[in-house]
């Protein structure tokens, strides 16, 4: 008899979460055919619910946390500092530049799936260019955490999440193509590649697009 102990148990949790996922896309998106409306899902993490997570992993944790939307996808900035106003709030409301304001800051975000109960987490750089004349702040999301100074906060957050009865999908499973159909003709002709799971859980364009925000001069 087999003796792997509690990876195996892991193991067998994280396929039974990853066929409910691909269950939840067929149902929305059937034989896998990502089309740019889909079936409601009344399952999908409210805004009021995304908005009390929020305040429980800052009681938690030593973040912040700033709610954003794009589109049907809610997402949650997480910033390790007190400082305000963050990149994030600069781009939110009137992108003016601020005095002291930070040339840079790094982010754990939290994307909050469409179709029911699944987030994950990846890492999102954001930094000020130009000069005081004319800048703009890039936001570039990473697939998955690279800043090793992002680690505890990660750690905390999958253990805080399972809890609220949320299910964590790791970056690697969510950036993989999905199965059944190449008949992709309407995605590809929107963002000029086939898709991954990423657009139909979250949002429609791919999980690392970068995107920049002009910004007021002082």
């Amino acid at each position: 008899m087999s003796a792997c102990g509690a990876t195996c148990g892991i193991t067998k949790v994280r396929a039974r979460e990853k066929e409910r996922v691909l269950a939840t896309i067929e149902q929305a998106f059937p034989q896998f055919r990502w089309h740019a409306s889909h079936t409601e899902e009344s399952a999908a993490v409210s805004g009021d619910e995304i908005e009390a997570i929020g305040a429980a992993l800052e009681e938690l944790l030593p973040v912040r946390s700033i709610v954003r939307w794009r589109g049907e996808c809610g997402y949650l900035y997480l910033l390790a500092g007190v400082h305000e106003p963050s990149l994030a709030e600069v781009v939110d409301t009137d992108r003016e530049r601020v005095p002291g304001m930070p040339e840079s800051e790094t982010y754990v975000r939290i994307a909050f799936s469409r179709l029911g109960r699944f987030v994950t987490l990846q890492e999102v750089r954001m930094a000020v260019t130009g000069d005081a004349d004319g800048a703009s702040i890039c936001e570039q999301p990473i697939a998955g955490v690279e800043d090793r100074r992002l680690q505890l906060i990660v750690k905390g957050l999958q253990g805080a999440l399972k809890k609220l009865k949320v299910i964590v999908l790791d970056m690697a499973f969510v950036t993989e193509a999905p199965p059944g159909s190449d008949e992709q003709r309407e995605y590809i002709a929107s963002f000029g590649q086939p898709p991954l799971l990423w657009a139909f859980l979250f949002e429609a364009a791919p999980p690392t697009t970068e995107s920049f925000h002009l910004i007021d001069p002082c």
